[in-house]
């Protein structure tokens, strides 16, 4: 069998498995069969460059990190769909749609389930996946094609030669959402929420290797435009499936008088279903019907959404715990009889705040009925007063902190408005609270943060319990050493040595990183690396008067008031300032090379691609590239002049290194260039 004739037998293979494993979730093969496919392939890339494919299986694993994120206007505007949580709206839904279509022609619907995840637009050209983009406002969505690609439910390739706009959600299953939140905990890291907020935050990240770490995949429910092959939306759902495309595969086509079963069987059903659902869409079936019912400006007239009632379970209150976070708010969590709530076990459930508590009139030893909020996180909602046993004591929030003993204090809904009374948070006002330290430092280790690895759960909480670490820049603390880590327990020097190494490579993330991990109010990932390359160094922003820093931080695109006036405070606190100036004597934090301008330095005019094993994250050696001026390539173009070669660089690098007349260099030659040796 020749190179090619093999290579496209393996990527069949390799993409009917990814069919049957994603989108038919009935694998038939074992996840190390699967593995050694690719890695024949792989290595059959490696000998035969040529035979490479921007559609082949291996480039799924995802490409460099883009710069930022490009907008995209779209042909056909992506809207929203009204909601319905009535029998009467749904009748009303119903007198609507009749009245709109010609007298005696009685409309079809097809139902299926609403998919709670992220919006996601797809086009196919001449059989190959182009591109693909984000709701965004609907008219205008981000380029995420890079992102997309990683996913293998999403075929790189389908047998259709024209152009076919798809529209769909990018989810999470449930038992892959429970697989990566243990491996986050494992690693002390916060875990996900829910399906959702996972699948929607990993969707618009810049990296698509952060992407193809998580387990998203697509459901296609749409066809947009193209060349309708069909008169109905349901033939449109067939078809797809046949082409391999990933769809829900739960849908009926029903008259108006088998709506309510129709949407009764996917309620019954829901929790057997392995993504989120909270409720069932109803469209118009037939195409010519769609076109005569039209759109307002927000919502199609032809469709709408039928929103679920949350399942609720009855359960025994039998305590009330309090958590303190990172920003010293205090919550209550009720620790409940193990009951079973949407196909899990629940035994603990938020209370909110003290308001909450009081609202419900909540007392442990209560009867509760708890559900889940966006049918994730369980909370209680309400009590079984009549079953109340006896005279019961009333919860009262802690004067003092439960873990440092500081006296609390209680905020006001709104300063500006005393009137309204109530309090909204209780809040420890003690920095240097354990708990809050704790947490802090867990924040500030995460991956999209200053990503320091084996910095788990027990580590953390015996630097602070042990008074070794009091802020997060006392991690860079020189008396924190290796053998100072190794006395601590369940620590050997090996495993020292890698915390030590972890956190001393985490000193050179981009100032983008190190304000994420500050967590600054209102300042998520986006903003941070906004507010880094207005300032370009940490030194910059301690400089900044309260006039200054409200000057450049409202010159910011997409900066409102209520984040301008969270950098102006972060920045004037007393606490907050020694503790920049201290990362500041320590080294951390690079200054923040601009996306729009090409940085200078000894690398200017220099292009490099990196293989191999290195001493460093190759993300981290890209950025070091980028910021002594140099571009950085993800494969060997002939506008490289550099290729940085590691350990076990592969064959086929090397010999285009070659072919194209590429310098190559060791990544020490590499960093002696930076430093403007010769």
């Amino acid at each position: 069998m020749t190179p090619a004739a093999r290579h496209a037998k393996l990527v069949r293979e390799i993409e009917a498995h990814n069919y049957r494993y994603y989108v038919l979730d009935d694998p038939s093969v074992s996840d190390e069969t699967y593995d050694g496919l690719v890695r024949d392939l792989r290595a059959l890339e490696e000998a035969h460059p040529e035979l490479v494919t921007d559609d082949s299986p291996t480039r799924r694993v995802g490409g460099e990190a883009r710069a930022g994120a490009v907008q995209v206007k779209r042909a056909v505007r992506m809207l929203s769909l009204d909601n319905a949580y009535t029998a009467d709206e749904l009748a009303e839904f119903h007198r609507r749609v009749v009245e709109g279509l010609p007298e005696g022609e009685a409309p079809r619907f097809c139902v299926e389930p609403k998919l709670d995840g992220a919006s996601v637009e797809v086009v196919y050209r001449g059989g190959r996946l182009v591109q693909a983009t984000t709701r965004g406002d609907g008219e205008t969505g981000e380029d995420i094609t890079p992102n997309v690609r990683t996913m293998r439910s999403v075929p790189l390739r389908i047998e259709h030669t024209g152009t076919v706009t798809l529209r769909g959600e990018v989810v999470i299953y449930r038992r892959d959402l429970d697989a990566l939140n243990a491996e986050r905990e494992a690693e002390g890291l916060e875990p996900f929420a829910n399906p959702r907020n996972a699948a929607a935050g990993a969707v618009r990240m810049l990296d698509p290797r952060e992407v193809a770490r998580r387990p998203l995949r697509a459901i296609f429910y749409q066809v947009v435009e193209g060349a309708r092959l069909h008169q109905t939306h349901h033939e449109s759902l067939e078809w797809l499936a046949t082409l391999g495309l990933p769809t829900h595969r739960r849908h009926a086509v029903v008259d108006w008088e088998g709506v309510e079963g129709a949407i009764s069987a996917i309620d019954h059903a829901r929790a057997a279903y392995p993504f989120e659902t909270d409720g069932a869409v109803l469209k118009v079936d037939a195409y010519r019907h769609q076109d005569m019912l039209g759109m307002t400006s927000k919502f199609p007239k032809w469709a709408i959404a039928y929103k679920f009632k949350a399942e609720q379970a009855r359960t025994t209150l039998r305590e009330i715990v309090v958590n303190v976070g990172r920003t010293g708010v205090i919550t209550p969590v009720a620790v409940l009889d193990p009951v079973e709530l949407a196909g899990t076990t629940v035994s603990r459930a938020s209370l909110h705040n003290a308001d909450m508590i009081e609202q419900l009139d909540v007392r442990v030893g209560d009867h509760v009925f708890i559900q889940k909020a966006g049918e994730i996180i369980p909370q209680v909602v309400s009590v079984d007063a009549a079953a109340r046993a006896g005279k019961l004591a009333k919860f009262r929030m802690p004067a003092e902190c439960p873990s440092c003993g500081t006296p609390v204090v209680r905020e006001l809904r709104d300063a500006e408005k005393p009137e309204l009374g109530r309090e909204s948070a209780t809040r420890c006002p003690n920095r240097r609270c354990p708990a809050q330290v704790k947490e802090r430092v867990f924040y500030f280790a995460r991956r999209f943060a200053m990503d320091i690895d084996h910095l788990g759960t027990a580590l953390v909480e015996q630097l602070v319990d042990r008074g070794i670490v009091g802020d997060v820049a006392d991690l860079y603390s020189p008396s924190l050493t290796p053998e100072r880590i190794a006395e601590l327990e369940r620590m050997g020097v090996k495993s020292a040595q890698n915390v030590h190494a972890s956190i001393q490579r985490s000193k050179a993330r981009t100032l983008d990183r190190l304000l994420c991990g500050l967590g600054i109010p209102q300042i998520g990932q986006v903003a941070a690396k906004q507010l880094a390359e207005e300032a370009g160094t940490l030194e910059q922003l301690l400089a900044w008067t309260p006039e200054e820093t409200r000057e450049h931080v409202d010159a910011i695109r997409g900066f409102g008031p209520k984040m301008v006036e969270a950098v102006v405070e972060f920045l004037e606190d007393d606490g907050n300032k020694a503790l920049l100036r201290k990362l500041v004597a320590l080294g951390v934090g690079r200054p923040q090379p601009r996306a729009d301008v090409a940085a200078e330095g000894p690398l200017k005019g220099m292009a490099f691609c990196v293989t191999g094993v290195l001493s460093k994250k190759r993300e981290d050696v890209h950025a070091d590239i980028r910021a002594a001026g140099g571009e950085v390539h993800d494969a060997v173009r002939k506008t490289t002049t550099h290729l940085v070669a590691g350990d076990k660089t592969g064959k086929a690098k090397l010999d285009q290194a070659k072919k194209y007349g590429i310098r190559v260099v060791s990544e020490a030659e590499l960093y002696a260039m930076m430093r403007g040796e010769s």
